[in-house]
């Protein structure tokens, strides 16, 4: 994908999460919880994170709602049972790792 695509992409799907999903996969119907859940997305004023986001990869939702925030550059977590991944403008910029043995967590950068 050259960078002038990617711009397009962003450009056609700001503050529309619903559209980026039924055009990837439109013979898939989204059901109204869903669009209210991917529409919470461009709350401003919140960090979203995700519970066990990396588990849940095989869900399509879970894997285009990821994919959205990517392209958006949108600020997110995800939390695993691994640790905690903190994305920046949609780029992975630490991992927060849990320390063996404990509830205490090791950060990596």
């Amino acid at each position: 994908m050259t960078y002038q695509d990617k711009l397009n992409l962003i450009k056609k799907y700001r503050n529309n999460p619903v559209a980026f999903v039924e055009d990837m996969h439109p013979d898939i119907k989204l059901y109204p919880y869903q669009k209210l859940l991917l529409n919470a997305m461009h709350s401003k004023d919140k960090i979203v994170s995700f519970f066990n986001g990396r588990m849940n990869q095989k869900l399509w939702l879970s894997n285009m709602r990821l994919e959205y925030m990517k392209l958006m550059q949108i600020d997110f977590e995800v939390w695993g049972l691994k640790g905690i991944d903190v994305y920046e403008k949609g780029v992975l910029v630490r991992t927060i790792k849990h320390k063996k043995g404990g509830d205490s967590i090791n950060e990596n950068s």
